[in-house]
């Protein structure tokens, strides 16, 4: 998730979920263009979206398998702001 992070541009984020009224900016990857995609078709239509925009597969990339593209997530355009990711110890020194 980290390496993902440093190398992504202002320009690596799309909007999502805009025909449910919820708009949420996520990092720009396979599965939310597939998302975007789906909803493009569907408007409005959760449950179209739904399998590549649940939590779980969120928890999964977080938590258990570090993959930035196998998942939805949200992220602003100041990712594009990032970097480096120092350890906290660096930065308490």
């Amino acid at each position: 998730i980290k390496e993902a992070l440093v190398k992504a541009k202002v320009t690596d984020t799309l909007h999502l979920l805009r025909s449910l009224g919820n708009t949420e900016r996520v990092f720009k990857n396979e599965m939310s263009l597939k998302a975007k995609a789906i909803e493009t078709e569907k408007p409005g239509d959760i449950n179209a979206i739904y399998p590549y925009i649940k939590g779980e597969n969120y928890r999964k990339s977080f938590q258990e398998t570090g993959d930035a593209y196998s998942s939805v997530w949200s992220c602003g355009q100041s990712i594009g702001l990032i970097n480096d990711i120092p350890p906290c110890q660096q930065l308490l020194d």
